[in-house]
């Protein structure tokens, strides 16, 4: 039972029910659609909010307004800060820094397999520029980018969400590189750039990214974005360690070669609490457990590149269902603390509404806390729990994103738009969400106290991508992937409050 809930008077409870249309009746008999009632009528102290959504958006949605494209819980308003961002642009980040930001440099998720030098990549984006005309593609060459994200040296680092040879680049001095002659990754195996400024990351090892989190010192958690399949594992959880960390006293870092990210050991994460770290595998997806070193050498490839897939199933890594975007708890970490959350997609096979549903794979989100102990590689423990889990309505979580100061976590939902009648015909479209998730708080469980709905997709042919706060946490920025325009959105979304 959450402690903050049960402080509210049985008659704010009695005309919250009242003003959702929940009668007393339904409130004695189910505690927990009053607890539902409660979390939307108490938004604004509980996320910052104003009254969230009660439902999906419906759809379609084909006109060329991106800022009509979405819906938004009250109080929250829309602004185009770019209308010709690429139509798979994906994640962002900021540039120079998450409290003033000038730019945006964003993944262009466009696969391919082999290699394709004029493939749009990765896309900057001036914040202040005219809508129409504010993109730059700087890399060309990398199929299906998906994370990006600005190191702790002033780089930035994205990764290809293309299987189990994704490979991870760093673009050092990103702000150099000009839109009229893009650097161009001409062989993807062998990293080979038109751009010495654009360098691919080796020792960090090659999988299908998505999740990234990037410590000060440039130690770097990811996931491994696969699916079980045919009784192996999803996909596992890592983190690499560089061989000489950074130093926030060093400043910029623009020679490639000084870069954490040069050379460095990879590690697995190994679920198993028993003596020994004996009972893990499948059913071992929560608990503590140790980081297992791979060896490099033996997962090498003739170019030198790691295929930590192999290794996963080599050592017994713990595997989830497509971990997704990851991002650190900005409460733990102003308290010295390394805890990270990130989304297992899961699989449904059509929207909330819909009389058919063969999946019933809702998805979660799970947190990690990496825990110091002096014997353990790494001299960290990795614990794991299972913060947020999916249903019906909330369900194939993507990308998440904490917001500054209140620990309240945002997550996107990757998931179906397509609601069928019973024959299989057609019922409805049903938008994509974002929802807004507390913190865990002092009662019992190590769960969320509860998530709203503050955001939908009015296009039913597109999702939301690349969800990220600037460090006020008042201010977020999303792509719209795949509008049914055929050209991609980024937009700001104003009206956050910190709670």
């Amino acid at each position: 039972m959450k402690q903050g809930i049960l402080a509210l008077s049985l008659a704010t409870l009695s005309a919250c029910a009242m003003y959702y249309g929940v009668s007393n009746a339904d409130e004695e008999n189910d505690f927990g659609s009053a607890v539902e009632q409660q979390l939307r009528a108490k938004s604004v102290q509980l996320f910052g909010v104003n009254e969230p959504l009660a439902e999906s958006a419906y759809g379609p949605y084909t006109d060329a307004d991106n800022t009509k494209a979405v819906i938004l819980a009250k109080g929250l308003k829309a602004y185009a800060v770019s209308n010709v961002t690429d139509k798979q642009a994906d994640m962002i980040a900021f540039w120079p820094n998450d409290y003033n930001p000038t730019h945006a440099f964003v993944c262009i998720e466009n696969f391919f397999s082999g290699n394709n030098p004029n493939t749009i990549s990765v896309q900057r984006v001036n914040l202040a520029g005219d809508p129409n005309s504010n993109v730059e593609t700087i890399v060309k060459g990398i199929s299906s980018c998906d994370p990006v994200k600005r190191t702790p040296w002033s780089s930035i680092v994205v990764g290809e969400e293309a299987d189990s040879n994704g490979g991870f680049y760093e673009i050092m001095d990103p702000m150099s590189l000009s839109g009229a002659a893009p650097a161009v990754i001409t062989d993807r195996a062998a990293g080979t750039s038109t751009d010495s400024r654009v360098v691919k990351r080796k020792a960090v090892g090659n999988l299908s990214w998505e999740g990234v989190v990037i410590l000060e010192n440039g130690t770097m958690y990811f996931g491994d974005e696969k699916r079980p399949g045919n009784g192996k594992a999803g996909g596992g959880i890592y983190k690499f360690v560089p061989a000489t960390p950074y130093i926030p006293a060093t400043g910029v870092i623009t020679d490639p070669n000084l870069s954490p990210f040069a050379s460095g050991n990879n590690y697995g994460m190994r679920l198993g609490t028993r003596s020994g770290n004996t009972d893990y595998s499948q059913g071992s997806e929560i608990g503590k457990g140790i980081w297992v070193a791979v060896n490099a050498a033996s997962y090498a490839d003739a170019f030198g590149n790691i295929n930590l897939g192999s290794a996963q199933n080599a050592l017994g890594l713990t595997g989830y269902y497509r971990p997704e975007d990851m991002d650190r708890d900005p409460v733990a970490a102003k308290n010295g603390l390394v805890r990270n959350c990130w989304a297992n997609t899961g699989r449904i096979t059509n929207a909330v509404t819909s009389d058919i549903e063969n999946g019933h794979n809702y998805g979660e989100i799970m947190c990690l806390s990496d825990v110091a102990e002096t014997s353990a590689t790494t001299g960290f423990a990795p614990v794991v729990t299972r913060f947020v889990a999916g249903d019906r309505d909330m369900n194939q979580f993507d990308n998440v994103a904490f917001q500054p100061h209140s620990g309240v976590l945002y997550t996107q939902e990757d998931s179906e738009t397509e609601a069928l009648n019973a024959d299989g015909t057609l019922k409805e479209l049903r938008g994509t969400d974002i929802w807004a998730c507390l913190p865990d708080g002092k009662d019992r469980d190590v769960q969320s106290d509860g998530c709203v709905r503050v955001l939908s997709i009015k296009d039913t042919d597109a999702e939301s991508t690349g969800f990220i706060f600037d460090a006020s946490g008042e201010r977020a920025y999303v792509n719209i992937q795949h509008r049914s325009t055929g050209q991609g959105a980024l937009l700001r979304i104003e009206g956050f409050k910190v709670k």
